[in-house]
């Protein structure tokens, strides 16, 4: 597959999970609304991460793993101190 229908296909994929963000703002989930914000911005992350910042080897996969694994973590431990 080209560079460039990969490019496109990514930016028509953040265009359809920001259109799924603005959509659920419209909507009254309840305590739903921030799972489901939170997993559209994972989904967001992912997607640049695989598309804009090559992380497609190994070795990088796993260091972005262990640095979202840090980051729960933390916010974890954030939210426990509470």
């Amino acid at each position: 597959m080209s560079e460039l229908r990969k490019l496109t296909f990514g930016y028509l994929g953040l265009l359809a999970l920001l259109a799924l963000t603005v959509g659920s703002s419209l909507f009254d989930l309840g305590g739903f609304n921030v799972a489901l914000n939170l997993a559209i911005a994972a989904a967001k992350a992912v997607l640049i991460a695989m598309l804009f910042m090559h992380l497609t080897g190994m070795l990088p996969r796993l260091a972005v793993a262990a640095a979202g694994l840090w980051l729960v973590i933390l916010f974890g431990l954030t939210l426990i101190g509470r």
